[in-house]
């Protein structure tokens, strides 16, 4: 019994070095991020890790990115909402996208109100899931470029939430 719990508690101290290592490097189009806040809860709790890979152009909607707060110069981890080239806006707890209502299915609170914003050819409009207790947004950030952003792929960490984000 003990050469098991050996054997498990080696795999993982393996496995944690395998990812540190080899994954870690930046200049790879892929890295490892530690979520540190619960603007994403229940989807990515503080504390889960994530591989994310450099963005490849494939956004959609409710996929999840990682982005740099130039403000704070910290990074933060948000859902996509809006994609290039579309209007959004949010009026009595309601997103809407090209004035037509969306069902916010990530929303785990009502949307505070803010005014049509149209996006660009390379931006995005992204939220925390939690609205409420959600800052660096595109509310507050405007919209996000493309082309500094992270796509999460995997929540790899801890071991009994491992999850692909296809």
């Amino acid at each position: 019994m003990f050469k098991t719990a050996k054997r498990i508690i080696n795999f993982k101290t393996l496995f944690i070095i395998f990812i540190y290592i080899f994954i870690k490097s930046d200049k790879k189009n892929f890295t490892t991020y530690e979520i540190k806040e619960e603007s994403m809860a229940t989807s990515l709790l503080e504390g889960d890790y994530v591989i994310a890979i450099k963005n490849s152009n494939e956004i959609n909607r409710g996929d999840i990115l990682i982005f740099n707060n130039l403000e704070k110069n910290i990074d933060v981890v948000k859902r996509v909402i809006g994609l290039p080239r579309e209007s959004i806006k949010s009026e009595n707890g309601v997103v809407s996208i090209n004035n037509d209502s969306t069902l916010d299915v990530w929303g785990k609170s009502l949307t505070d109100n803010f005014t049509s914003q149209t996006l660009g050819d390379n931006e995005v409009f992204v939220l925390g899931d939690q609205r409420k207790i959600s800052t660096s947004d595109s509310r507050t950030l405007g919209p996000i470029s493309l082309e500094n952003c992270w796509k999460v792929k995997y929540r790899y960490w801890p071991i009994y939430r491992i999850k692909s984000y296809e």
